[in-house]
Formats: structure tokens, C-alpha cells, sequence
């Protein structure tokens, strides 16, 4: 396709949109797809222990600055206000204690350098009985939750070492961590590609442009001709 062809197709509504359309359905796969990974087995602790609730998205993003919720789906909203308190909230690049559960304000945290990578692993320290149940993350942004398992069992130290209580190996396996990268690099040859095709399509309109415009010079004054 020539010059002046692609510059017709471009000013023309249906080039138009199809051009959207195009960069539009090469964004999506940037964004979609995504998805919380937890542990499918109960995590086991005995009281007093800190444990790690394992959770990523998956594949990597970049959770810093957006809404992570930690809650127990198990328990109904308290005070005269029905409000849902959690277990942990973090938003605006920072802990909201005012939404969570006073029990949990101290005993609860996240790695700031987990959530570059995606890796909302939710910490609890000195955990006691009253923290069986299940736990709920939901990234908002993305409307993505996973559900884990925490059993608090007064007998588990008598038969597992406290070591085993912290599944940090179930946050990024390996294999998994190389399927991520490889994922990372290929949305940024995308967004490479579209910049490129932009760039070159904005080079074509400001040509033809100036071609359009030197055109309508020639027809309205018409040739130069030298008298002698």
C-alpha cells in the first residue's frame, strides 16, 4: 500500500476505528487474565506462631498504590452500622487501620517489595484460636479474591516444627516465577509494537499533510511560468 493509500485509510471513519480497535485488543491481554493464586491446602499453625497467608497475582503486577482488603468472610459485620470490618486493608499506598479489626491493627502486615511483584501475602503474627477460620483477599481494581484455610491447632507443635508453619515456597515457585517474567517481557514488546505503529502512522498523516497542502497551492495559483 502506498503513501497516499494508507493516509486515505487512516483519515476515513472505518480506518479509524478500526485503528482503535486494533490498539485496544492489543492493551487487553495486559490487563486481563489476571488472577489470585493462594494455597489449596489449610495452613496450620499453633497458637503463638506467626504464619504467612499465601497470595499473588498471578501473572506479575504492580500492586503498590492499589487496594488490597483482607477479611474473614465467616464473621458478620459488627456495630450499629453493619460495616464490614477486615482484617487488613491497604490502599493509598498505606495501612488503613480505620477500616480493620483492633485485634489485627498490630498483628498484621504486608511486604512492601512483595507488592512490585504482585505478592500480597497477608503476615500474622502470634496468632491464637480465635484466628481459625477462613480469609478472604480481594484486590478491588481488578475484582479478582482468593480464599485460604487457617487452622489454629493447640497440638501442632507436639508433631511439626514451627519452621513448616511459614509456606513461603508456595508464593512463587519457581517454574511459575519464569512464566512470569516471560509474560512481563511480552506485554512490553506489545506496547513496543503500538508506540512503533503510532509513530510511524503519525509520520504518514503530517507527510500527506504536506502533500495535501502543496496539492491545493499548485491548483489555486497555478504553475510558475518564466516570461523572457
Amino acid at each position: 500500500m502506498s503513501a497516499a493509500g494508507l493516509c486515505q485509510f487512516f483519515f476515513s471513519r472505518s480506518g479509524f476505528w478500526t485503528f482503535i480497535f486494533v490498539v485496544v485488543l492489543v492493551w487487553t491481554p495486559v490487563k486481563g487474565g489476571l488472577h489470585l493464586i493462594g494455597s489449596s491446602q489449610p495452613i496450620v499453625a499453633a497458637p503463638g506462631d506467626d504464619v504467612v497467608l499465601p497470595c499473588r497475582v498471578d501473572p506479575e503486577w504492580d500492586a503498590v498504590g492499589k487496594t488490597v482488603e483482607w477479611s474473614r468472610p465467616d464473621l458478620r459485620p459488627s456495630g450499629p452500622q453493619k460495616r464490614v470490618e477486615y482484617v487488613f486493608v491497604y490502599r493509598f499506598r498505606k495501612t488503613d487501620r480505620d477500616m480493620m479489626m483492633d485485634t489485627y491493627i498490630q498483628r498484621t502486615s504486608l511486604s512492601q517489595d512483595g507488592l512490585r511483584r504482585g505478592d500480597v501475602s497477608l503476615t500474622i503474627r502470634n496468632v491464637s484460636l480465635q484466628d481459625h477460620g477462613r480469609f478472604r483477599c480481594f484486590i478491588p481494581r481488578l475484582r479478582i479474591e482468593a480464599e485460604l484455610l487457617l487452622v489454629v491447632d493447640p497440638d501442632f507443635v507436639s508433631t511439626t516444627t514451627t519452621e513448616s508453619v511459614h509456606p513461603r515456597n508456595l508464593i512463587s515457585p519457581t517454574p511459575q516465577e519464569e512464566t512470569v517474567t516471560n509474560g512481563h517481557f511480552t506485554r512490553f514488546h506489545l506496547c513496543l509494537i503500538v508506540f512503533s505503529f503510532f509513530i510511524i502512522c503519525l509520520g504518514l498523516v503530517s507527510f500527506c499533510v504536506a502533500r495535501k497542502s502543496k496539492q491545493i497551492q499548485e491548483v489555486k495559483f497555478g504553475p510558475v511560468s518564466m516570461e523572457t
